[in-house]
């Protein structure tokens, strides 16, 4: 018992120094090379934002992405991750960062009666290259549970938020959370109807790579994305367009469309879906020609940031960007402070762990317009995550004005409602541009909900 107590008041002295010594640290980072994103700024102290609890949260988040010496400790759980190595001497199953930050009822099955199914069985699902028959057919308006001639199994297994080192490659894995995806369709949901039939909506939703990628034997440890999309789209307002980046995508699984060494896409996969969301719309897309090719060199990513591969090492990726050549201003918005910036910004080139910060400037700051000389009234609004950032540039010749948001930068308190927002500067459509593995975080999508403030 004694040993006992003494253990305890060193692990209470020892986390009350460390809070201490974070909490004098003046020198926060804004920038994370491990995750290769930008870290949440300190939000501004208003009452307004105290009262409706927007200020605890996002200091919550700002407190957690600068706490000192962190991405230090979240390294050293790749020492855990190595034990995991139990597929084979050149494979490695590592348990992903997103799934880290996701509360425990996300990894965890918050129904103490959950439904009863059969694991997905993706030896058997159809070719994703074939058109698969969608479920908003069956339905008309969206309902809160499937219609019982639902055929497809989305399975319920336990690999959410795993990827695997294997061949040389990151793989991240899928894992079907039918929660998520009926909370993904409610927000945007919300968003039609408070935006109305004025605002044109569309979800598009970079799948991980793993459905593009050959995983020999192991292919049955990953849910079908595609099979998933296909539910989506059955509980979604049928007015809201979703963009086809699987099918995009599959077409051209065999190029450079996925790092890697990182999770996300390469600035080609990028430009497929693009090419897939400009013909959605009716627009022809532009080819790659039409933008300027800058090969930024080697590149590793945040999948190799985090397990110190040495096979990933070995095979680092080659980061290429494309600028619009049409005239364009890019500027970001911190809090109410406006900083000119570059939408392919060149300060991180000589970083081989921070290139893909390189696009939009990194995208972390609270809101960011680019302004163009193509005068022909179409304003949109990216809502986006990280993959958002390599997708946006290819806007810039199609649009007037883009506008740019990401849910975990955005200040209410300052810039009001999303809502407000869009109809302060006349803007005509919305696209939602978030990864398959954040559609799956609830902690995400709450902030994406979180913009829509107080109904009116």
């Amino acid at each position: 018992m004694k040993k006992l107590r003494i253990d305890t008041l060193f692990f209470i002295l020892f986390i009350t120094v460390l809070g201490i010594i974070n909490f004098l640290n003046f020198n926060k980072p804004t920038e994370s090379a491990l995750e290769n994103r930008a870290l949440k700024e300190k939000p501004q102290l208003l009452f307004s934002s105290i009262i409706e609890g927007q200020y605890q949260r996002d200091y919550e988040e700002y407190y957690s992405d600068t706490f000192i010496l962190r991405d230090n400790l979240v390294m050293v759980s790749k020492d855990i991750d190595k034990a995991l190595a139990i597929l084979g001497p050149d494979i490695t199953l590592v348990k992903s960062y997103e799934d880290v930050q996701k509360p425990p009822e996300e990894t965890e099955p918050s129904d103490p009666q959950p439904e009863t199914k059969d694991p997905i069985d993706n030896t058997d699902t159809p070719n994703p290259g074939e058109n698969t028959p969608s479920q908003g057919d069956k339905e008309s308006t969206p309902t809160p549970t499937p219609e019982p001639d639902v055929e497809k199994d989305f399975g319920d297994g336990p690999n959410v938020g795993y990827w695997m080192v294997i061949d040389g490659k990151a793989v991240q894995l899928f894992k079907f959370n039918k929660e998520s995806f009926d909370y993904y369709a409610e927000i945007l949901n919300k968003y039609k109807q408070r935006l109305g039939d004025d605002v044109k909506i569309y979800s598009m939703i970079p799948p991980t790579n793993s459905e593009f990628m050959q995983l020999r034997k192991y292919k049955g440890m990953t849910d079908s994305q595609n099979d998933a999309l296909d539910y989506l789209k059955s509980k979604m307002d049928r007015s809201i367009s979703s963009v086809d980046v699987f099918h995009a995508l599959n077409e051209h699984s065999d190029e450079y469309i996925y790092f890697r060494t990182d999770h996300h896409w390469t600035a080609l996969g990028a430009y497929y879906a693009y090419a897939s969301f400009m013909e959605n719309r009716g627009e022809r897309p532009l080819g790659l020609d039409q933008y300027e090719k800058i090969d930024l060199g080697d590149f590793l990513g945040s999948s190799y940031t985090k397990t110190l591969d040495k096979s990933l090492e070995a095979n680092p990726d080659n980061l290429i960007a494309y600028k619009p050549r049409n005239s364009h201003e890019f500027i970001t918005y911190r809090g109410a402070e406006a900083q000119k910036a570059d939408i392919i910004d060149l300060k991180y080139k000589d970083d081989i762990t921070k290139k893909y910060l390189t696009f939009i400037s990194s995208g972390g700051a609270s809101w960011s317009k680019v302004t163009t000389d193509v005068n022909n009234g179409k304003r949109i609004l990216v809502i986006k995550d990280s993959f958002g950032n390599a997708f946006v540039p290819f806007l810039v010749p199609h649009y007037e004005e883009i506008y740019v948001v990401d849910s975990r930068f955005y200040n209410r308190s300052i810039t009001g409602n999303i809502i407000d927002f869009v109809e302060d500067n006349e803007i005509n459509e919305v696209v939602f541009c978030i990864y398959m593995e954040d559609v799956n975080w609830y902690d995400f999508m709450s902030g994406v909900e979180r913009l829509l403030g107080e109904s009116d």
